[in-house]
This record gives C-alpha cells, sequence and structure tokens, in this order.
C-alpha cells in the first residue's frame, strides 16, 4: 500500500506541477454540465462600490469552463459548496437554495471580514429577491427547451462580470468543504491528529487526517486495522496525511482514475505508475495517460497483444518500459460513488510483464494448430484457443449455479502477476468441473478440455504450478517443438510416442497416459455410433465423466465389445496399447479421480490426432 499511495502522490505532484493543475481547488470542482444537460447559466450579478454591494441585473449566458464556478454539489436539503447550484424543479426553490448560502455566513470558517462580506452579498440579494426571482423566470424562459441551466453569482465588472473563481472568499471555502471530508465522515465521525507526523511527506504538520487515503486500503470498523480499536477519533494514526499531501493525492487519483482504468472480465482496475527516485513522469505519462492513449490503443488493437477483453488496455505498452518503473493494479468494484477494493497488487516490473505476454506468445504458437483440428466452423470465430485471462475467467466465472468465484479469480490474478505457485489439483477440480457441466448439459466440452489444456501450458510455461508431484518441466528442445504437425503418416504407436513427448510435464504417469488413450478410444465409439445410428447411447456409460480408475479399466473391454458388435473396431493397435498401459500402471493408482476425468475427456477432444488409415477407409482389421 505504501508503495501506492507514494505512487499516487508523486503523480500528483507531476500534474500539478505540468499540467496546468496548479491550483488545488480543481480537485474539489465537479462538472454540473458532464451530461451535456446544463448549457446556461443564470448569472446574478451584483454591483461592488467601496465594499457595497447592490442588485445590478440577472444574465443568461452559455455555459463555460466548470472551473470558473466552483461547484460542488452539497446535501439535497441544504445548499452547494459555494454560490453556484443546479437549477432543478421551481425556480423559487432553486433560487432559495442560492440565497441560503449567503445566509449561512457565519457558519463559513472564514475571518471575520470576509463574514462581513458575504453578510454584504445577503443583504442585496434579499432586498431584491423578487425582482431577483421574476428576472430569473424570465431569463429562463428564453433557452432552449431541451437544456438546463445553472444559478451562480457575478460581481459586476468593465467585461461584464468576474466568476466565482475570481474571488478569493469563495475559493477558500471550497478549499475547507474539501478538507473536511478528510477527516469527517458522516457515519463514522471525526479522524483529526494535531501536531503530528504525515505519514506521505514524513513532516510534523499542525493537523493530520485519516480519511485521506485515496481509495479504501484498509477499512475503519475492525478493530485489528486500527489504532486503538474501535475508536474511530484514533484511526488517523494508522495513515496521517497532511492537508498539502491530501490534495496532491486527490489530483493523483483523478487522473488516475480519469487516464487509467481499465476493464478486467468483470472488474475494472487502475493502472499506478511508480518510477524509481529521480525519474521523470513526463515521458511514462504521455505513454500511458495521454489524452489520446485509449483512442490509439482501439486503433490498433489488431496489431496489439492482449491478456485481457479491454480494447484499451494498456500492459503491452508497459511491458517494454526499462524496470525503473514498477506498477500497481488496484482492481475495483464501483458501488455507485465508491470504490471497493477487491485487490492490490504492488511492484509489478515491465520485466515481470515482458514474462506474462512472452510466455503467452510460445504458448499462443503451440497451440495454433488445435485451431485447425479441433474447433469447429462455428467455434472458430470467437474461440480460438490463445491465452488470455479469459482463459482463466472461464472455470472462475463471476457467477454459476448461484455461486460467485469472483475471489478465487483475483487470488490467481494475483499468484500470476507476482509469481507464486498455484495449486495444480485445484485447476484441475474447476477445469473437470467446466467439462463435466457441458457433457451433462449435451455441448461440446472441447472449449473446456483443450481451454484447460492451454491454461495448465501456459501456467507451466511461467513455472507457477505447485504441489504436482510429477509434472516435470520441458527441456529447451521440446518446448520449441511443433510436434502435433509431425504426426500425420506415422503409425499409432509413434503418434502416441510423440504426443506425450511433446506434452511429457503434464503426460507423466502411465495411469494418466492410460485414461488419455481411452477417452480418444472412447470418442471413436462415440463417433461410429452417430454416423450409424444419428445418437451415442455408449455415453450414458460414461457416468457424467466421473471417472475413477474402476470405471475406467471397466470400459475397456465394453468398448471393444461394441467395436466388434458394429463390425466395425480399426482401433486394436489403440486398444493393445490402452492394455500395455493399464499394465505399467498396475493398481491403485494415485490420480484423483479429477485428474483421471480430465485426461479422458482430453483424450475424447483430442481423437482426431490419431486417427488411421484404417478408419479413413472405412474397412476392419481383416480388411486392411
Amino acid at each position: 500500500m505504501v508503495l501506492t499511495i507514494e505512487a499516487v502522490r508523486r503523480i500528483g505532484d507531476y500534474v500539478q506541477q505540468n499540467s496546468g493543475g496548479g491550483d488545488s481547488l480543481s480537485t474539489y470542482i465537479e462538472n454540473p454540465n458532464s451530461n451535456g444537460k446544463y448549457k446556461y447559466a443564470l448569472v446574478v450579478v451584483l454591483n461592488e462600490v467601496e465594499g457595497d454591494y447592490s442588485f445590478n441585473r440577472v444574465l443568461l449566458d452559455e455555459f463555460k469552463d466548470p472551473n470558473l464556478y466552483l461547484y460542488k454539489k452539497g446535501a439535497p436539503n441544504g445548499t452547494d459548496a459555494t454560490p453556484t447550484s443546479k437549477v432543478a424543479g421551481q425556480m423559487e426553490k432553486t433560487f432559495n437554495r442560492f440565497l441560503k448560502w449567503f445566509e449561512n455566513y457565519e457558519s463559513y470558517d472564514v475571518s471575520e471580514d470576509d463574514k462581513n462580506v458575504l453578510m454584504k452579498m445577503k443583504t442585496a440579494l434579499s432586498d431584491q429577491k423578487d425582482r431577483i426571482l421574476t428576472e430569473l423566470n424570465e431569463k429562463y424562459s428564453q433557452k432552449e427547451a431541451k437544456f438546463n441551466s445553472i444559478i451562480t453569482l457575478g460581481i459586476a465588472d468593465a467585461e461584464g462580470y468576474s466568476y466565482p473563481c475570481d474571488q478569493p472568499i469563495f475559493k477558500s471555502i471550497l478549499l475547507r468543504t474539501g478538507k473536511d471530508k478528510y477527516y469527517t465522515k458522516k457515519s463514522q465521525g471525526e479522524s483529526l491528529g494535531k501536531d503530528a507526523f504525515c505519514s506521505v511527506c514524513k513532516q510534523e504538520k499542525k493537523e493530520v487526517y485519516g480519511f485521506a487515503i485515496p481509495w479504501t486500503f484498509h477499512t475503519f470498523d475492525k478493530p485489528g486495522f486500527i489504532a486503538g480499536g474501535f475508536d474511530v477519533n484514533q484511526s488517523w494514526k494508522n495513515t496521517p496525511v497532511c492537508f498539502d499531501c491530501a490534495t496532491r493525492l486527490e489530483v493523483g487519483k483523478k487522473y488516475i482514475e480519469e487516464r487509467l482504468d481499465f476493464g478486467f472480465y468483470g472488474f475494472r482496475y487502475l493502472l499506478v505508475p511508480k518510477l524509481a527516485l529521480g525519474g521523470d513522469f513526463q515521458d511514462i505519462l504521455n505513454i500511458l495517460g495521454g489524452k489520446d492513449q485509449k483512442k490509439k490503443l482501439k486503433l490498433n488493437k489488431e496489431i496489439k497483444s492482449n491478456i485481457t477483453s479491454d480494447e484499451e488496455e494498456i500492459l503491452d505498452l508497459v511491458k517494454d518500459k526499462n524496470d525503473f518503473i514498477s506498477n500497481s493494479l488496484i482492481f475495483y468494484k464501483k458501488e455507485q460513488s465508491s470504490y471497493r477494493i477487491l485487490l492490490l497488487i504492488e511492484g509489478i516490473l515491465p520485466s515481470r510483464l515482458r514474462a506474462l505476454f512472452d510466455a503467452k506468445d510460445c504458448i499462443d504458437e503451440r497451440f495454433k494448430i488445435y485451431n485447425d483440428l479441433f474447433l469447429s466452423e462455428g467455434q472458430k470465430e470467437k474461440n480460438r484457443f490463445e491465452f488470455n485471462f479469459g482463459v482463466l475467467r472461464r472455470f472462475f466465472p463471476q457467477e454459476s449455479k448461484n455461486r460467485t468465484f469472483d475471489k478465487i479469480f483475483l487470488e490467481i490474478v494475483n499468484k500470476i502477476f507476482v509469481g507464486d505457485k498455484i495449486d495444480y489439483y485445484l485447476l484441475i477440480g474447476f477445469i473437470t468441473r467446466r467439462a463435466r457441466e457441458a457433457f451433462t448439459e449435451g455441448y461440446p466440452t472441447n472449449l473446456a478440455s483443450l481451454n484447460g489444456f492451454l491454461l495448465l501450458n501456459y501456467l507451466e510455461e511461467l513455472n507457477l504450478i505447485g504441489d504436482t508431484r510429477e509434472i516435470k518441466k520441458m527441456d529447451e528442445k521440446g518446448s520449441k517443438i511443433n510436434i502435433l504437425g509431425d504426426l500425420e503418416g506415422l503409425p499409432l504407436e509413434q503418434k502416441v510416442e510423440r504426443f506425450f513427448e511433446a506434452n511429457k510435464r503434464f503426460f507423466t504417469t502411465d495411469a494418466r497416459k492410460a485414461a488419455f488413450l481411452e477417452g480418444v478410444l472412447t470418442q471413436n465409439l462415440l463417433n461410429i455410433q452417430w454416423n450409424d445410428k444419428k445418437a451415442t447411447p455408449f455415453r450414458t456409460k460414461l457416468h457424467g465423466l466421473k471417472m475413477n480408475e474402476t470405471l475406467i479399466k471397466k470400459l475397456h473391454p465394453e468398448i471393444q465389445n461394441k467395436l466388434e458388435e458394429y463390425g466395425k473396431n480399426y482401433y486394436r493397435d489403440l486398444e493393445s496399447i490402452i492394455a500395455q498401459y493399464f499394465i505399467l500402471a498396475g493398481v491403485g493408482w494415485t490420480e484423483t479421480d479429477d485428474e483421471l476425468s480430465f485426461y479422458f475427456v482430453l483424450g475424447m477432444d483430442m481423437q482426431k490426432l490419431f486417427k488411421n488409415e484404417k478408419e479413413e477407409n472405412g474397412k476392419t482389421g481383416e480388411e486392411a
């Protein structure tokens, strides 16, 4: 968390110093015309002569730069932060809200002289209340009906009138209003420290605040997370932040939310770059957060290599930077106007991102032939075997059968980015679960089994699969061979040997090999049944793909008998190889039922790899 907060502050510093954001007020100003519907401004203009004020007129003007009006929404039954309000409902009601702002002048944290100024403005407005309201209604009727207006204050000058932003008193009040949120929360109370060190700038300040950290990385309602237990008044001791740092964090936060926000499979994430000390943000922010960057990313999406679903994804650009920059990823869900932080990953170096993309390129190349061999024409358009985090999301969906797998999905995402081991058996369980669902619902299983195999290959390429007992790393030579492209025309035994050699990181036991080849044999039978009967009654023998050693061994003679019964047993060589693996595997297999089920269905879906000439020609073994 500390690294991320420091990065946000430095971004805030950069924006304030180099992007015209030196005025910290811009942090608190809201745009009343953000939806494009408030196209006009009703300006109540006052004259000022030697410190005294009087009403001049009401003007209907076009809405201009939102920074001019210092608008910030207030409580529904109160006032806004400054004398600028949106017209809502009856004009009289909005004008009373506007006028009430001045009537509350005693409550503002300003000097007595400033309060006296506000009192004089209030008097000038109150004395001419009826006339002002009449002019407001008259001017309001002159605007285009489909657009709305704000009400704001202007002070007459030689050029017409000055705006609220030109009045120091209004700016001071807005700044104070912004300050309050750093230590006051209606539902929790105050968290304000005096004469304490700021956790960001490390300097002693007169005031530090407990609610100034952008986004919520920790909670204040659990005793283990706050100093002083449930005493929120003492919670500032966790992350005390002074006013200067709070405003810089706010500016940085705003920039990140506007420029560095991306989609991620039901979530969004914020990318927070952090440069090494002495580094210049100009280059990196121009590249990552430039106003036109997202547009460029969309235009160039065809040549980019994405690992997420967001066509504006920027990680492909980040990976090409040197390791003088690290990155934090903040995964969140937005609930109304607040961010609920789900996962924070800190310290991701470009070299780590390069490793993720390099592994993707390697696996995508390895699986390229799978697209032609194992996908139907209808599947090829949207389901190509290429790695992105959507492959992982397939097995840990946002919702399935009234359950959500968001938490475990993000846990695995975190492990991939930071390089922690992932439990092989956990993955196998979820992959097999998805394959079984497809099988029982009558859908093809190939998308589940082969995407599962793709995921396992990707993670193994990154050396992330842990707790497997038997999975071993493929040697350098083997990882480069497109072994599948070399199988055609080979005798079956050689095809099997080469396939297992190409995938030896997974096919490390005779039981796995036997289960896989039994799946191939099973699919051969199902294909024959479909061609002859337009039905596959043998599917009922597969127990919903809930395989175990006993069932796999039991199926073998049953399949053989059916093939002989049909007079189409083209697969005696395959049956013989399976029998050999049964013997080698012995009894009491150590593989889990999910493992055996996975390798079995994978064999079913890779059946095309092991076709033989007898099958192609429709001849029996005796005819060949």
